[in-house]
């Protein structure tokens, strides 16, 4: 097989598999909005919370992420918090580790 028909067949698979990706993603929908749709401060809260909401989910009937929502300001708030949670987590990490590594001899 040549290089050329290789570099064809990887085209058409990632086409299709684009395609189909795309026709799934077509049939999601999602309820408008309502007054009392969670935003952009309870998405980030969510965001916060999700790493020990995720654990409880495990044991209980917990839902990591509001829905419905009202969109795009409660996803960038969730991702915010997700992300700042994370940054938490790798900054208390490195504390404990690098006290425990530049710790002199007793």
């Amino acid at each position: 097989m040549s290089v050329g028909r290789t570099r064809n067949a990887h085209f058409v698979r990632c086409s299709l598999g684009l395609a189909a990706a795309v026709c799934l993603a077509s049939c999601a929908t999602q309820p408008i909005p309502t007054v009392d749709s969670p935003g952009f401060v309870l998405g980030f809260v969510h965001g916060l919370t999700a790493i020990v909401s995720l654990v409880a989910s495990l044991f209980i009937r917990v839902r990591i992420y509001a829905f419905p929502n009202s969109g795009f300001w409660y996803d960038a708030g969730f991702v915010l918090g997700f992300s700042a949670s994370i940054l938490l987590l790798v900054l208390l990490s490195m504390a404990r580790v690098g006290g425990f590594l530049t710790r002199e001899g007793d």
